[in-house]
């Protein structure tokens, strides 16, 4: 980019020579001059005084506006950039390039200035990069307010420094401004750990306060989400965001809807069928829980994730039958026994392709235990021992 940079200021330098000073002022000969010399402040007094006495100066304008940029003085640069248009379009297509060119110029050194801070092992120097990238990435931002990837890199420094208040009105911009759906899921995050956060206060005073701002949180967060589904069908973050926001607001029904709709519209997404078995498991229907993961297999026989929850579907569903038997003061195992087997023919399939997850473990000791499988209780046991 900076090649661009010394081109057109090479070209505009020569442009200046070959101008001539025939049909110009004294003043704008003084400052085409002073802009050859790089003398930039005398180039700024006779500018002024050009534009004092001729208002309507569209060059002296155009001309001042370079100056501003030399002086890295941005916001000068585009006040006399838009002056010198809104007197005519004579200089249009220098002015748009070199607008443009500066955009790089302050987009580039906004990177540069994130990766320095990156690699930087001190806290404060650090905290002076990124400050400076913030102030690139917003010149860079003024200059071209459609600039969806600088407002993105600035609200995620926001995110890092966790000034999430800052950020906010960023990732909204991105989206009203229809940009990628990364906007709608990190301002869903955002109201989602505000909401984990209400939540951690009122578990620990009992603040019925918190808990009204965690439920607004975590709604806000569901709001977010759907909207950008809509926006961005079948994302497989934003499906992860609503999953979880269900589960906060213990909405299972609504959740098991939502993504119920979801695998209608796209039948083969595998994490919309997923997080439809979970509510479906949550709502103890489990019937149509374990088609769900055995309709996931089908699609995908290596989405083991599948096996874990179709194990768990079937434990609850065994728990459930127990429960209810016991209600009626009947021997439950002959018709709960079945879903423990097929809870423990599911969960070896999960832990030989994820011998290093501790839940398939889990959930094979406590059905071996439903099952008075002693022997095989303690054997995952010892796996369970090791682990820790």
């Amino acid at each position: 980019m900076k090649r661009i940079n010394i081109l057109l200021s090479g070209m505009i330098l020569l442009g200046l020579m070959f101008s001539g000073y025939q049909c110009s002022s004294a003043e704008m000969s003084s400052a085409k001059l002073y802009i050859q010399q790089k003398n930039w402040e005398k180039a700024a007094e006779s500018l002024d005084k050009e534009i004092a006495k001729n208002p309507k100066s569209d060059e002296g304008y155009y001309l001042l506006g370079i100056v501003k940029k030399e002086k890295e003085d941005i916001k000068g640069m585009v006040y006399n950039f838009n002056k010198s248009l809104e007197i005519s379009s004579k200089f249009k297509k220098e002015i748009d390039a070199l607008t443009q060119a500066t955009w790089a110029e302050s987009f580039n050194a906004g990177v540069n200035n994130y990766n320095k801070a990156a690699q930087s092992k001190s806290k404060d120097t650090t905290a002076m990069f990124l400050d400076k990238a913030i102030e690139k990435f917003n010149t860079a931002i003024s200059l071209e307010p459609d600039s969806i990837e600088a407002y993105k890199i600035v609200s995620m420094i926001y995110l890092n420094k966790g000034e999430t208040d800052k950020a906010i009105p960023l990732l909204q911009t991105i989206i009203d401004k229809q940009g990628p759906s990364y906007a709608y899921a990190q301002l869903a995050e955002i109201y989602i750990k505000r909401g984990e956060a209400k939540n951690t206060a009122y578990k620990a005073n009992k603040n019925v306060a918190d808990s009204v701002a965690a439920q607004d949180n975590f709604t806000t967060a569901k709001k977010t989400a759907i909207t950008g589904l809509n926006k961005h069908p079948g994302d497989e973050t934003l499906l992860a965001t609503l999953a979880m926001v269900y589960g906060y607001l213990n909405q299972a029904e609504e959740g098991a809807a939502l993504f119920e709709g979801e695998v209608k519209k796209n039948p083969t997404n595998k994490l919309s069928r997923l997080y439809y078995g979970i509510f479906l498991t949550n709502i103890q229907n489990y019937t149509a829980s374990v088609v769900e993961f055995a309709e996931i297999l089908k699609i995908d026989p290596t989405f083991y994730e599948a096996y874990y929850y179709e194990a768990f579907a079937y434990y609850n569903w065994g728990l459930t039958i127990l429960k209810k038997a016991d209600q009626m003061k009947e021997d439950g195992r002959p018709q709960a026994n079945p879903k423990f087997e097929l809870c423990v023919e599911n969960a070896k399939k999960f832990t030989e392709k994820a011998p290093k997850e501790r839940r398939g473990y889990d959930l094979l000791f406590k059905a071996y235990s439903r099952l008075s499988k002693t022997k095989e209780a303690e054997e995952v046991q010892k796996i369970l021992s090791e682990m820790k």
